[in-house]
């Protein structure tokens, strides 16, 4: 009997509480059903570039991927860097060259497949036909012996060579990263970012959330303190601690676990603190709206694990026009962007300065937000 007394008070308590029910009820509806839109929005065709293929081998291409011709394999080069296609491709003699971008995890495997499935249509096919052109051109010689042999009275061997239908291997180069490559390198990046953005909220919004619970936050707004003070000094407060694990994170995963990095290592520890910055912005101006510790948990499926969707670990290409549009909004997909280009390409502060600004946008943005919530709490 005590036993359901208890239940019953936590049932009573969880249905009082509105907002737990809202995140009950549309959060795993909303992650989960954005995962299912996501997954399913993975393109197989990717984007490949050729050089002087033979008509039926770009034709085989075709069936598999979409083909951009370039004359030139600089100028075929210089649209794999600005990510215009996924890889180029060329034959010389009889070798396959293949030369994949390599910085984007998602199209590699559809790169290769889709070459790989058009040389072995190509190959078929003209084995076929040199086949077919030999067995005439035998006909045609025993025909021309034989006539030799009649006219001559003397019998003339017919060997016939055996001929090589093989293709060589191809020859497989990597602009960014190589084949020996695993997967944690490739999707490093976007795993850094998310860490330090998920542990940056946490720690900034249960702070700040104590600040609340324990009266210190009503006591510093009580005095004649201006808001931009109090959010700036809570800010530049917290900024030291989550710049100290923002750090830590970087160094387990550069200096302790070896990822590989092309980029410059303080140009990709810049990002990362400006990665915490926005998380910190955004921890405090959430953790507001929490009465509780658990109430701040509940931001982070709709908050949070939303962005990990949109780091560059999932093909967006055929994604429908309002999850691209949720894309836009959602700091960590311009913050990984940063970071995959610093870190596995090797791009310069000017190549990523338009994430940059957007990060600092969204930085802005939650502040200003977050005095508007502590002006209408001080007036309360």
């Amino acid at each position: 009997m005590q036993i359901l007394t208890v239940a019953i008070r936590v049932i009573q308590q969880v249905i009082k509480d509105k907002r737990t029910l809202l995140f009950l009820l549309l959060a795993p509806v909303f992650v989960l059903g954005l995962l299912y839109v996501i997954m399913g929005s993975s393109s197989d065709e990717p984007n490949i570039g050729i050089i002087d293929l033979e008509r039926s081998l770009q034709e085989s291409l075709e069936a598999e991927a979409h083909i951009i011709e370039f004359p030139s394999e600089e100028e075929a080069l210089q649209a794999m860097k600005t990510q215009d296609i996924d890889a180029y491709f060329y034959m010389e003699a009889n070798t396959p060259y293949i030369e994949i971008e390599g910085g984007d995890i998602t199209k590699k495997s559809p790169v290769m497949q889709a070459i790989q499935s058009s040389l072995q249509t190509f190959q078929k096919e003209r084995a076929e036909e040199m086949k077919e052109d030999f067995e005439v051109m035998q006909d045609e010689l025993a025909i021309v012996l034989k006539n030799m042999q009649q006219q001559t009275g003397q019998s003339i061997p017919i060997d016939f060579p055996e001929v090589d239908l093989l293709m060589e291997e191809p020859e497989i180069n990597y602009l960014y990263l190589d084949e020996n490559a695993d997967l944690f390198d490739q999707v490093a990046p976007a795993l850094m970012g998310f860490f330090i953005f998920l542990f940056v909220f946490l720690i900034a919004g249960i702070s700040f959330l104590r600040e609340r619970t324990s009266g210190t936050l009503e006591r510093t707004l009580a005095t004649p303190l201006k808001r931009s003070s109090i959010v700036f000094g809570y800010f530049l407060g917290f900024f030291l601690f989550v710049t100290i694990q923002t750090v830590i994170i970087q160094i387990m995963i550069v200096d302790i676990l070896h990822v590989d990095r092309l980029g410059s290592y303080w140009l990709l520890l810049f990002m990362n603190i400006i990665v915490a910055t926005v998380a910190l912005s955004l921890g405090l101006l959430l953790s507001t709206f929490a009465r509780t510790e658990f109430q701040l948990l509940q931001f982070i499926p709709v908050a949070v694990i939303p962005q990990f969707f949109f780091s560059g670990i999932f093909d967006l290409s055929n994604a429908p026009g309002w999850v691209m549009f949720i894309s836009k909004i959602m700091p960590l997909s311009y913050a990984t962007d940063a970071l995959q280009n610093v870190m596995i390409r090797g791009y310069d502060f000017s190549d990523i300065a338009k994430d940059f600004i957007v990060l600092i946008g969204f930085t802005i943005v939650f502040i200003l937000l977050n005095m508007l919530v502590l002006k209408r709490q001080r007036a309360a």
